[in-house]
């Protein structure tokens, strides 16, 4: 049925009445569960009860019930193997209730007959289905501490379809279904540690390590995003990569898109290797070499399509086809493209990982990773890892991805329409040999062809070549709004060289990319301000004037031609700031000499300087001094010429409160007069 977020979608969360059901013969023959149609809390009433949490409530338990006896019985019973589990129980409760004959009689491994199950089910999930005061019994009989769950049953999205559009499933999500204030927004549950139900139980969490509520909701958020089994959140996407890795053993092998990540290049050759992984680098893009590679040793094939940072397409299909065929995982990085463009386990991939740092925050201000699976006993070897390794995210950070979704389809059709015009400006433009891109006239037709068939859209990423590293250089030093930084998926457009920032840790001889290589991420600003910002560095970094287009002179953010307030002290409060040209053509703002008033302007008395010193200063105007008698006007005695020289050479701010100590002690003197 399609849901959201643990909660049935109105149009498609009507209660089963078909007899062919099979909730509805589960009620027919267990009358007891009627209470799951009662349910008295107001958003889980009726067409609101989610079978599907359900489902997996009971599924997990009939597991752990099957897994206990298949060990009891070992002698009489060959044990089966994951592998054959998971398919089992691939197809939920269908599967299990199609074992009741159409004459009624109790099947082999029906679990609704047996009474003790459905006490344990009860017990675990309670009459009302409260999944937030689930519990585990912490001794059970064959029961490995190991196999309790770290946070309460979610649903499993594998082959899930919404029945909404992309940019409404990134914004219609409950969090937190079993809250019972019911927040239109996750809260943030910043807490290490949660009270247990006694010595003997656990409840739904008890470490934050292990498992926490703001970041179970970003979890399945993004599991419902991506259509995985589950997904794990990690602090950074090096920590979600590392964990992608410590599913191999020593003697395994993993093969690698030559093209890589530095980051992961480095991880790889510098760590996976000392632990005995064998690490092979191919051209995924060739699938005949990904073939001609395999061997019995491999076990991983991890790639990036499109590529960073040249935007090499990879066909994940035929990868994912070709890694099943010989019994090997594959893994897409699939940073790049976020979800709303492309979902890699629906083209046949087993594992995508993102650095949610990117697209899922959208604004550069919180690190973190993404792991998601398709397979349920894949998923269970990250959760543990996630756990023993302490790699999870914080709450909090976990709070701002769960905002950065919300926004996340507005942020890339925004983007990815710049993309595409600034693309356009780069191919035409002398200065610029090639431009990488996946989208028309940045890649060749068979690679776009594959493109569009695994993607929505062509992204927000562009390399380019300029055919001299100095001119690549100056190129970006040049550009006032895209700013000099690592890291891409931002809403501000960034610029940088691969060789000297995101890929420096591979050595050179190592390196496979063009030493003149610059990485553009562009943001959602105005596109026209954008290639006018490009134009006018690319003239500057050819040695000429800006064109018509370089209006972006001089933009950088301080404002120096703009007058400051307040005026230095020692300045009329209503006289103006006059302001000269300076040695760039440009207006500044006059030096704190310039700030006092002209001769010819008369001079404020006592109680003027003394109230304009304390609206400088934030005071109030003492009653005394406002009682007094009007004084002539007293001529403050000029500064000497070493004092006026001293004063245009020191910053604005060393000046201004050299200015503000000297009026202040004058008005002093005055006062004692």
């Amino acid at each position: 049925q399609g849901f959201c977020a643990g909660r049935a979608s109105p149009r498609a969360s009507r209660l089963p009445t078909s007899p062919s059901d099979p909730w509805q013969m589960a009620a027919m023959r267990g009358g007891e569960w009627d209470c799951w149609a009662e349910n008295t809390t107001k958003a889980r009433k009726g067409a609101d009860v989610s079978a599907r949490r359900l489902e997996n409530a009971c599924w997990r338990l009939w597991n752990m019930e099957r897994s206990a006896h298949q060990q009891q019985n070992q002698g009489s019973t060959a044990p089966q193997t994951p592998r054959l589990l998971a398919t089992r129980s691939g197809n939920s409760l269908h599967q299990m209730v199609s074992n009741a004959r159409d004459d009624g009689s109790q099947s082999e491994d029906d679990p609704f007959q047996d009474a003790c199950f459905q006490e344990r089910l009860k017990v675990a999930i309670g009459g009302n289905i409260d999944f937030a005061h689930c519990r585990f019994p912490a001794k059970q009989a064959n029961m490995d501490y190991d196999d309790l769950p770290t946070f309460p049953i979610r649903p499993n999205f594998a082959g899930f379809r919404n029945s909404l559009f992309p940019a409404s499933e990134c914004v219609v999500f409950d969090g937190c279904p079993e809250d019972p204030y019911h927040p239109s927004n996750t809260p943030i549950y910043q807490t290490a540690t949660f009270v247990q139900p006694s010595c003997s139980e656990f409840g739904a969490y008890d470490y934050t390590r292990s498992g926490n509520p703001t970041r179970t909701a970003l979890e399945k958020h993004v599991a419902l995003l991506e259509h995985a089994a589950a997904t794990f959140a990690f602090a950074s996407g090096m920590a979600a990569l590392h964990t992608v890795m410590r599913l191999l053993k020593c003697g395994d092998e993993v093969l690698v898109n030559e093209d890589i990540y530095g980051g992961m290049h480095r991880l790889l050759t510098q760590d996976c290797i000392n632990s005995g992984i064998q690490v092979t680098f191919v051209d995924t893009t060739n699938i005949a070499s990904v073939e001609k590679a395999i061997t019995p040793r491999t076990k991983l094939i991890h790639t990036e399509s499109p590529s960073n940072p040249r935007m090499k397409i990879s066909d994940l299909r035929q990868l994912a086809s070709l890694a099943h065929r010989y019994n090997v995982l594959l893994s897409v990085d699939s940073t790049m493209m976020p979800p709303v463009i492309c979902k890699p386990l629906t083209l046949g991939a087993d594992i995508v990982v993102h650095s949610a740092t990117k697209f899922f925050s959208g604004h550069a201000d919180c690190t973190g990773g993404l792991v998601c699976v398709r397979d349920p006993e894949l998923a269970k070897r990250v959760a543990w890892l996630q756990n023993a390794e302490g790699t999870a995210l914080a709450p909090f950070e976990c709070f701002l991805f769960l905002r950065g979704i919300k926004t996340m389809h507005l942020r890339v059709e925004r983007a990815q329409e710049n993309a595409e015009q600034v693309a356009a400006f780069l191919m035409a433009h002398n200065k610029v040999q090639e431009v990488y891109f996946p989208g028309r006239g940045g890649c060749d037709s068979t690679s776009l062809a594959i493109h569009r068939s695994q993607a929505t859209g062509q992204g927000s990423m562009i390399s380019l070549t300029t055919g001299d590293t100095e001119l690549s250089r100056r190129f970006c030093d040049a550009c006032k709004i895209f700013k000099t930084t690592v890291s891409f998926g931002s809403v501000n457009s960034l610029i940088e060289m691969p060789c000297t920032m995101s890929h420096a840790s591979i050595p050179a001889e190592k390196r496979t990319l063009p030493d003149d290589l610059i990485r553009l991420s562009v943001g959602i600003e105005d596109v026209r301000d954008l290639i006018a910002d490009l134009a006018q560095a690319l003239d500057v970094a050819a040695g000429k004037e800006p064109g018509p287009r370089g209006h972006m002179k001089g933009y950088d953010s301080r404002f120096e031609d703009l007058p400051v307030l307040p005026p230095a002290p020692g300045a009329h409060p209503l006289a103006k700031q006059e302001l000269g040209p300076s040695r760039n053509g440009e207006t500044r703002v006059p030096s704190s000499g310039s700030c006092s008033p002209p001769p010819s302007e008369p001079a404020e008395d006592e109680d003027e300087v003394r109230r304009s010193l304390s609206f400088t200063w934030g005071r109030r105007p003492s009653s005394k001094s406002s009682a007094r008698p009007r004084q002539p006007p007293q001529q403050a005695p000029p500064p000497s010429a070493a004092a006026a020289g001293a004063a245009s050479v020191l910053p604005m701010s060393v000046a201004a409160l050299v200015g503000a100590a000297t009026a202040l002690l004058l008005s002093r003197v005055l006062a004692r007069r």
